[in-house]
């Protein structure tokens, strides 16, 4: 079975859509027996004329923004020794600052305060949140997104099996198309698990652990729900809490089991709101986290609100929450009147279902690829963890 998963995972098979033309995701090994400074090594000449591009378009010639991440950087102090080693050796491999490959570890954090909402004021509502005067520079952050849309699925063709569609939305698309790759991670020669990765960022993004009871795990930006949340993210920052993206790296090296996996995500302290949308085999759950709880979780098969109990699904708004914010949301060209990405999602998803028609593999792409759904989309799966598929791949837009 992991010859097929591996023959699965390196072919990246697409499922053939007429909206738009995919290709493939290239893939890596990522040795972890190897030392920490050389398992990037032969990656990173792959991506380094983008990566520095990135830097020098966006970061050369800015103090200001430099000064801004490399001061929360240097405030949060090393990061655990086997991260910053990896840096290291990114940094030395790529010859670029040192600061600035460690800085930008912290993007889906920093990103939590860049809410996609353009020209519109909401006077007083408890939702909205400014950046702290001290780091305004953080404004001019180039990247936006990570914007996001997954979905859990129930196929009732296949008897239940659960299907897993992601879209990773992240831009200036032109440079973040060019610095996906899938990494899967080995251990004595064999898989742990794999990953789909960013050029220069050591942690995960979307993930998935096979086996008789493994899963897999989506990140999707949260923005928070009160005033002074980004004052607590830039505290949780600078404390040296571990960032995120390496709480689920090491969740997926150390945890074989769903349940475990779940309740590890549930109770580990997060430096950020974030969602994690966890698959597993005929089971999933999306959990809304804060950084010292869990807001709220949607668990495949229980009726949620606006959610039948064949699919659960979320964006990057608390929409159980009205969370208002998600109707002004121009990312995939929704918002302002038109559908927002969960909505045109689940418009389809749902006029499958009540036409008595099953949420297939090829269904939830068609979703995935649908007008308001796709934005500035870097990178789409399909993953089923009880049929060891790891479908992915790079639309052209």
């Amino acid at each position: 079975m992991r010859a097929i998963w591996g023959f699965i995972f390196l072919v990246a098979t697409c499922i053939l859509n007429p909206i738009s033309a995919h290709r493939h995701v290239q893939s890596f090994i990522i040795d972890l027996d190897l030392p920490p400074e050389q398992r990037y090594s032969h990656i990173v000449p792959h991506f380094n004329d983008t990566v520095w591009g990135f830097w020098n378009q966006y970061f050369a010639h800015d103090l200001l923004l430099r000064d801004a991440l490399y001061s929360i950087s240097a405030k949060r102090g090393g990061e655990p020794k086997e991260m910053q080693a990896e840096i290291k050796g990114l940094a030395e491999v790529s010859a670029l600052p040192f600061q600035f490959v460690k800085g930008i570890q912290m993007l889906y954090e920093l990103q939590t305060m860049m809410v996609p909402i353009e020209n519109i004021t909401f006077p007083n509502h408890h939702a909205i949140d400014d950046i702290p005067e001290e780091f305004a520079g953080l404004s001019r952050i180039p990247w936006r997104g990570p914007g996001c849309t997954g979905i859990i699925a129930k196929n009732s063709a296949e008897n239940g099996t659960v299907y897993h569609a992601r879209n990773l939305d992240f831009s200036p698309f032109s440079v973040m198309t060019k610095l996906v790759y899938n990494g899967v991670f080995t251990k004595n020669g064999t898989e742990l698990f794999r990953s789909q990765m960013i050029a220069g960022y050591t942690m995960v993004i979307t993930g998935a652990r096979f086996g008789p009871n493994g899963y897999a795990i989506e990140r999707n930006t949260r923005y928070t729900d009160h005033r002074g949340g980004n004052k607590e993210m830039l505290q949780n920052l600078m404390s040296g809490r571990p960032l995120n993206g390496w709480t689920l790296r090491k969740i997926l090296e150390t945890e074989t089991e769903y349940e475990r996996a779940v309740d590890a995500i549930e109770k580990t302290p997060y430096v950020s709101t974030e969602y994690a949308i966890v698959s597993g085999v005929r089971k999933g759950i999306i959990m809304s986290k804060n950084p010292n709880n869990v807001a709220f979780k949607q668990i495949l098969g229980r009726r949620n609100p606006e959610e039948p109990d064949d699919y659960i699904i979320i964006t990057n708004f608390d929409f159980f929450f009205d969370d208002v914010r998600e109707f002004f949301d121009p990312t995939g060209g929704g918002g302002f009147g038109r559908p927002s990405r969960r909505q045109a999602a689940q418009t389809t998803l749902n006029a499958t279902l009540v036409a008595g028609n099953p949420l297939t593999p090829d269904l939830l792409f068609q979703t995935l690829n649908e007008k308001y759904v796709i934005a500035d989309t870097v990178f789409q799966a399909i993953i089923n963890i009880e049929k060891g598929i790891w479908n992915t791949s790079q639309p052209d837009i």
